[in-house]
């Protein structure tokens, strides 16, 4: 954080994209990969867990989903996490196991 911010700079976890060859049928291989850090998840599980004791206003943090897991709802179920309904999103991200990006236990 420099002196002339009064807040945390954003952590942006990127998705990291390379391309290889399959040497058995000569296919373009494309790979898609994002690290997720221990700290940022053990930051979510704290947010989670304290999430029961704020007050919900007119904005209220619900999700932090990665880009990797933003693109694979749309490869692969046709989801846009960006355009559809928050409830959705967090019935998508449980039907799959992905419910660590999850920041309440508080019905939305």
């Amino acid at each position: 954080m420099s002196a002339e911010t009064f807040h945390e700079e954003p952590q942006v976890l990127d998705t990291l994209v390379s391309f290889d060859e399959d040497r058995a049928t000569g296919e373009l291989i494309i790979k898609r990969e994002q690290e997720i850090d221990d700290d940022w998840l053990s930051e979510i599980r704290k947010q989670k867990v304290d999430s029961a004791n704020q007050k919900a206003g007119d904005f209220y943090h619900v999700a932090a989903i990665p880009v990797e897991v933003v693109d694979e709802l749309m490869r692969r179920y046709g989801f846009d996490v960006m355009t559809a309904p928050v409830r959705e999103t967090l019935k998508m991200l449980q039907r799959y196991a992905l419910d660590d990006f999850i920041l309440t236990n508080k019905r939305i």
